[in-house]
C-alpha cells in the first residue's frame, strides 16, 4: 500500500472509528515518555514505523485532508435522509456539551439550530449533522475557528464502516 493510501486510511480511523481503547494506550505509553510531547511523538513513531522515508512525500495538508472534486467543491460522503454528517475535533475531553456545539454551529454559519440533526459526542472529537443544503456553509464558517480556546477543524464524515473491520 503506498503512503498515500495508508495516510488516507488513517484519516478514515481519526474521522470514523471509537478508538477510546487505543487513546488509553497511548496514555499509557506517554507515562514512559521523560517530555511533554509525548503524545505527538508517539503518533510521529508510528508514522515512521508505518510509512518509513517520507521525504518524497508531498506534505500539503489541503491536498491530504480536504476532498474536493475537480471543480473545488466538498464532497460529503455521509449523506443520509438529506443531511450531512461533519466531524468535528473536539469532545467530552474539552468540556464540548450538545448545547455548546449547536450554538457554535449556529453562531457560525448563521443556520436554525432547529435544522441541525443527531450530534455524537466522544471523548476528543464529534459528528454532527445538517441539512445537505447548508453543509458546505457549516463547513466553511469554521474556518481558522477556536472552541473554548482548541483550534477546531470541521471534515465532511467519511461513510460510516462497520467497527468489526478494523
Amino acid at each position: 500500500m503506498n503512503q498515500e493510501k495508508k495516510l488516507e486510511k488513517i484519516l478514515d480511523y481519526a474521522l470514523n472509528y471509537d478508538l477510546d481503547d487505543y487513546e488509553k494506550l497511548v496514555k499509557v505509553l506517554k507515562k514512559k515518555l521523560p517530555f511533554f510531547n509525548g503524545s505527538k511523538r508517539i503518533a510521529a513513531a508510528l508514522l515512521k514505523d508505518l510509512l518509513g522515508d517520507i521525504s518524497k512525500l508531498e506534505l500539503e495538508p489541503e491536498k491530504m485532508l480536504n476532498r474536493t472534486t475537480e471543480t473545488g467543491k466538498i464532497v460529503f460522503e455521509d449523506i443520509k435522509d438529506g443531511r450531512a454528517r461533519l466531524f468535528i475535533n473536539i469532545g467530552k475531553n474539552h468540556y464540548i456539551s450538545t448545547g455548546d456545539l449547536i450554538r457554535e454551529i449556529v453562531k457560525r454559519s448563521g443556520i436554525d439550530g432547529k435544522l441541525i440533526g443527531k450530534i455524537d459526542i466522544h471523548s476528543t472529537y464529534s459528528f454532527f449533522e445538517v441539512p445537505e443544503s447548508s453543509a458546505e456553509i457549516v463547513y466553511h464558517s469554521f474556518d481558522n475557528a477556536k472552541i473554548k480556546g482548541v483550534p477546531v477543524v470541521v471534515e465532511p464524515a467519511k461513510r460510516r464502516k462497520k467497527e468489526n473491520s478494523i
